[in-house]
């Protein structure tokens, strides 16, 4: 297979983990072109700032039925584990078959399921998302997701609502009986910001946010698209919240994540090769 990599609109990070993905295609055995490629590698589905090339690029590849594989900050160890999937980084993306796996793979990665957080602060948290990405095809605007989730957050609890923006697609939150929380960069981070999941729960449509809050031990509710639905409770138990059983979700979410090293080493290539070379049959 020929994978093109778009390296023009990647974030400032992003050089090392192409390198690695580079060499990582050619040691399994397939090839880094600079155009007429099988499959394009593009960083991050943001198509926002830097990244905002990568839009056009993913509608091509889609237009022609073609895959696209897509390289994203991981929601385990920020600016240490990479999301590698085709076409999504949700779950209607693919992150391979799941066969098969490591029971060790999180202390790999040097990443636990920590224990469930049975007392909490009584606020429940609204963590919003960037109107710009993939994930937020077909929603309304962020302002009126927000008023639609506080509607149905008082359907079943009148706790007090915290509403955190995301960090970089901040919106006017005029909403009463509620307090904004600002996100701040951690220092010396290049894009990680402080967040305590320290609540009764943490509701998002389908990014990080419940991931990180689901391993932190906080209940959470998401979308069906969000990569923590397995582990989503359901709006009529927001007021008497069941923790649910999160170790099978866990394993299988460290086997979308990787390591520089084992990008450089082609495991990831080596993990979605059968999907792709289906893909490219059909396609063709």
């Amino acid at each position: 297979m020929k994978f093109r990599l778009y390296r023009e609109f990647g974030a400032l990070n992003s050089p090392p983990i192409f390198d690695a993905m580079s060499e990582g295609i050619k040691k399994t055995g397939h090839s880094v072109v600079e155009k007429d490629e099988d499959i394009a590698v593009i960083w991050s589905v943001l198509w926002n700032g830097r990244m905002a090339g990568n839009r056009n690029i993913y509608n091509i590849a889609k237009t022609k039925k073609k895959p696209v594989m897509i390289i994203e900050v991981g929601n385990l160890v920020r600016g240490k584990t990479w999301r590698i999937s085709i076409d999504n980084v949700n779950r209607q993306g693919f992150f391979g078959d799941f066969e098969n796996l490591d029971p060790d793979r999180p202390k790999r990665l040097g990443i636990s399921l920590k224990p469930e957080n049975i007392i909490r602060k009584s606020h429940i948290l609204i963590t919003a998302q960037h109107a710009k990405s993939l994930q937020w095809e077909g929603m309304p605007s962020p302002e009126r997701w927000l008023s639609d989730t506080i509607s149905k957050i008082r359907q079943y609890s009148s706790r007090p609502i915290v509403v955190r923006p995301h960090p970089r697609s901040i919106f006017v939150a005029n909403q009463e009986n509620c307090s904004l929380e600002t996100p701040r960069l951690i220092k010396d981070s290049y894009d990680d910001y402080d967040i305590s999941y320290d609540c009764h729960c943490v509701i998002n449509h389908s990014s990080g946010p419940t991931v990180q809050a689901a391993i932190s031990g906080t209940p959470i509710i998401c979308d069906p698209s969000g990569l923590a639905y397995p582990v989503s409770e359901k709006w009529e138990n927001l007021e008497n919240l069941i923790f649910l059983d999160r170790e099978e979700w866990f394993l299988k979410l460290c086997h979308t994540e990787y390591l520089v090293g084992e990008i450089a080493q082609g495991l990831p290539i080596t993990n979605l090769q059968d999907h792709l070379l289906d893909r490219l049959k059909t396609s063709s």
